[in-house]
């Protein structure tokens, strides 16, 4: 995949608003390359992910603590709010495929479901799939390669600015072609194969189509409505010194659709054997 419009993009950030001078002797296509040479790097990560995400038409609220290995891919989630305490846990190719939930209250039981299924996606944007930082970038370089002739035009970059303690760059991305388009449903597609293919919320489709039950509950043939991109408008701030999303607002025609803010950020820690198992020390399962 091609990183030109990224590197049109990144050359935006290392500019001073102040005095129009480069913040560092790396030219912008040389922070671009580091950029990407650092997210290629990254195979673990811990983190804390304070996020909100409108469903049925209200912002709701969840604060996780995270842990994630991309290969094999390997999750762990603690929720400290709403629900402090519940767990979820996946290994990739373990437990027949299936993510172990701790509710912590009723049915007061550990529970094995699919991460995709309709359980685990009950009021959520995303699925466990989607944890870390690589669906955003595979985001961002989607409209950035098909809109590469106009995003000069598209990104706003509003300076430097102190996130939590972090110096960083601070964007806005505005989509004037955004819209909401008729799309026919190809056979055995499915929402969320048709939100992967156009880098779209699967949510937000089903937002558009109220009718729809699931993100199964469509057919070969169905006409339904989704958005031709992510998002009329993007915010993002990111991390002036390791070049990671620190926080990314999404808006819509309605208003603030979600808002993830990512702190407490360790890149490439090395976990213990037993890590992403039930039985690891300080685990509820």
């Amino acid at each position: 995949m091609t990183k030109t419009g990224f590197f049109a993009l990144l050359s935006i950030f290392v500019y001073s608003r102040a005095s129009g001078q480069l913040t560092d002797s790396l030219s912008g296509y040389e922070v671009a390359k580091q950029m990407f040479e650092q997210s290629d790097q990254i195979q673990s990560l811990t983190y804390t992910i304070t996020k909100q995400e409108r469903i049925e038409g209200q912002l709701t609220k969840q604060i996780s603590f995270t842990k994630m290995q991309k290969n094999p891919y390997k999750v762990y989630l603690r929720q400290s709010f709403p629900n402090d305490g519940m767990e979820v846990l996946y290994a990739e190719n373990e437990n027949n495929d299936k993510a172990l939930i701790n509710p912590n209250g009723f049915p007061w039981l550990n529970l094995k479901l699919n991460p995709r299924d309709g359980i685990m996606r009950n009021d959520q944007h995303h699925t466990i799939f989607q944890s870390g930082f690589d669906h955003v970038i595979s985001i961002l370089e989607y409209l950035c390669e098909k809109y590469e002739n106009e995003i000069d035009e598209m990104v706003d970059y509003k300076g430097v600015v102190d996130q939590k303690g972090r110096r960083a760059y601070a964007i806005s991305f505005s989509n004037p072609y955004f819209e909401i388009v008729n799309y026919t449903m190809e056979e055995q597609e499915s929402i969320e194969d048709v939100a992967a293919k156009y880098k779209l919320s699967a949510y937000m489709i089903l937002e558009q189509n109220p009718k729809i039950k699931d993100y199964e509950d469509v057919e070969n043939g169905q006409v339904i409505k989704i958005p031709n991109d992510y998002s009329p408008k993007l915010n993002l701030i990111i991390d002036a010194e390791q070049f990671i999303p620190l926080k990314m607002e999404v808006w819509d025609n309605q208003g603030l659709y979600e808002q993830y803010e990512y702190a407490e950020v360790v890149i490439n820690p090395e976990f213990d054997s037993m890590e992403f198992r039930e039985d690891f020390a300080g685990y509820g399962f």
